[in-house]
Order: structure tokens, then C-alpha cells, then sequence
């Protein structure tokens, strides 16, 4: 018969064994995760990260990779809350594995209209992608630019969208989006000569303000009345 003095014996070398048998399932669902995610299946991938990352506290490659999930099922503020707490870690990584981090955070931001914070990861990922990438990211940064009014910059992106599509026109999407890159440089180019024009009336109209003061002060200096001589002599103005 085994007495409590034996359990009090036994349990911890029962727990060890319990805690190497849950770790080595763990680390099973942990792989099972990573074929979900490499498979794009997020949603399923996502439910086995979040629950490992509440026992373990995952690293920031995985909370990358939660990230990638994250946007993946449409919720952007938690994609942009993982990736950019993980980026620092990620500096070391490969060039176009730092893309796919840099573009999901951009997109992101740009999906919640946030189009200034979208802009510096879009131009960080310009700077590690392919350059069969670089049409899609100079359109995208044409439209955090517009949005945000500055139509010098947005008119500057979109014509290299334009020159790499053009240059890359095998794309699959190439076809249908020189057309509206086209049409958006159009836009911002019209937008452009109205400022011009506006600044160029501002400017005539200042000129012609500035001359009709100084024929007016000019006149004043000749035809200069004193108000109180006038009331003196009971001379009514106009007379």
C-alpha cells in the first residue's frame, strides 16, 4: 500500500515528467503553427500562437509572425501593436523576410487611414524588397500623399509607379493599373497647376493692392485736409 509519504515522494518527479510531457506537446503545437502560417492558414496558426505566447511569452519572430496573422484577419491595430513592438528584434533578420514585416505594418496603418505613420514603413520596405515590389509600394505611397494633400510628393510617386510598371509590365497587375496610375498623376498634376495659379493671382493681387496704397498715400501727401482749419472756417467739404 502506498502511503501519503510515498505520493509527498513520487509528485515531483511526476510534475517533471507532466512539465517535460506538456512542454514537448507545446513545442508539437508550436510546429503545427508554423506549417499553419507558412500555409496562410492564419486564422489557425493565430489561435495556437496566442494561446502558447499566454503560457510562454513568445519571442518578437514570433509576435512577427502573430502580427502577419493579425492583419491577415483584418485586425490592423493589433497587427500594427505586434510588429512594431517585435521591429527592433527584427533589424537582423533577412532583407526580404524585414519586407514582409515593414509592407504589413504599412498596410496596416494605411487600412486604418493612418497615412503618415504608413508612409516611413513604406519607405522602409523600398529599401529591402525586389524591385518587381517597388511599382505597388511608390503607388501606395502616391496615395498616403494624396490623402494627406501634398500633391508634389504623391505626383513624385506615382511617376515611379508608372516608369516601374511600365518597366515590369509583364506583372500581372500591370495591365490595369498603368491606367490609373496615369489618371492619379493626372489628378495631382491638376492640383499642382490650380496652387500655381492661385499663388499666382495671390501674388497679382498683392501687386495691385500694394500699388493702389501707395497711389493713395501718394494723393493723401498732396490733397492732405485739415479737419480742424475746415471746422474753423465753416468750410464744408466739397465746396
Amino acid at each position: 500500500m502506498i502511503s501519503r509519504r510515498h505520493i509527498l515522494i513520487l509528485l515531483p518527479a511526476v510534475l517533471l515528467s507532466l512539465s517535460a510531457y506538456c512542454q514537448t506537446r507545446d513545442s508539437e503545437r508550436l510546429g503545427m503553427a508554423l506549417e499553419y502560417f507558412t500555409s496562410a492558414k492564419y486564422h489557425e496558426a493565430l489561435l495556437i500562437f496566442e494561446r502558447l505566447d499566454k503560457q510562454y511569452k513568445l519571442n518578437d519572430r514570433f509576435h512577427a509572425y502573430m502580427g502577419v496573422c493579425y492583419f491577415h484577419e483584418w485586425e490592423y491595430a493589433k497587427a500594427c501593436q505586434y510588429l512594431e513592438a517585435a521591429m527592433p528584434s527584427l533589424e537582423v533578420f533577412a532583407p526580404h523576410e524585414r519586407s514582409v514585416y515593414y509592407y504589413t505594418n504599412a498596410e496596416s496603418h494605411f487600412q486604418q487611414e493612418h497615412y503618415a505613420e504608413a508612409i516611413p514603413y513604406y519607405e522602409r520596405t523600398l529599401g529591402v524588397c525586389y524591385d518587381n515590389e517597388k511599382p505597388h509600394l511608390h503607388y501606395r505611397l502616391g496615395f498616403c500623399y494624396m490623402f494627406l494633400k501634398n500633391w508634389e510628393y504623391a505626383a513624385t510617386h506615382f511617376r515611379q509607379s508608372l516608369s516601374y510598371y511600365e518597366r515590369f509590365n509583364q506583372l500581372e497587375e500591370a495591365r490595369a493599373r498603368i491606367p490609373q496610375v496615369k489618371n492619379m498623376l493626372k489628378g495631382c498634376e491638376h492640383e499642382l497647376r490650380q496652387i500655381a495659379l492661385a499663388n499666382m493671382t495671390e501674388m497679382g493681387d498683392s501687386i495691385i493692392r500694394d500699388e493702389i496704397h501707395r497711389d493713395t498715400l501718394q494723393n493723401d501727401s498732396v490733397y492732405t485736409i485739415d479737419l480742424r482749419q475746415l471746422y474753423e472756417q465753416k468750410i464744408e467739404v466739397g465746396e
